[in-house]
């Protein structure tokens, strides 16, 4: 059975950052590399952040991994969210947050450009 990575919140907000950062990953079937590249950033810096060291970044480049992987910096930093999202519900939704989680950063931009011309009524 697949859970939202928000539903437990009290879960979440026992967790370190580095261990959010870790589950957020995961969660969103990336690779570290992967998530360096998209945020500008280098692999070393992300092993830094998940890594033993568990150092925190600036906040711009916290700002870029939330973008990345789809969270709002206030879950990455505390654990919290002020707007919860459920796509395990769906699984449609679910298979479709994953598979843009893969895409570029361009890719997803057109994606989103191209649903919301879908929905506009």
């Amino acid at each position: 059975m697949s859970t939202n990575i928000f539903s437990k919140s009290w879960y979440f907000r026992s967790m370190t950052f580095r261990e959010r950062l870790r589950e957020q990953i995961e969660y969103c079937g990336l690779l570290d590399k992967e998530v360096a590249s998209r945020a500008g950033i280098t692999k070393r810096a992300i092993d830094s952040y998940v890594g033993s060291e568990a150092c925190m970044p600036s906040a711009e480049v916290a700002v870029r991994l939330a973008k990345v992987l789809g969270v709002s910096v206030e879950y990455l930093v505390l654990g919290t969210e002020s707007e919860k999202l459920d796509v395990t519900s769906n699984s449609n939704a679910a298979k479709l947050m994953k598979h843009f989680f893969q895409l570029s950063t361009r890719d997803q931009s057109l994606l989103l450009s191209f649903a919301e011309s879908m929905t506009k009524i």
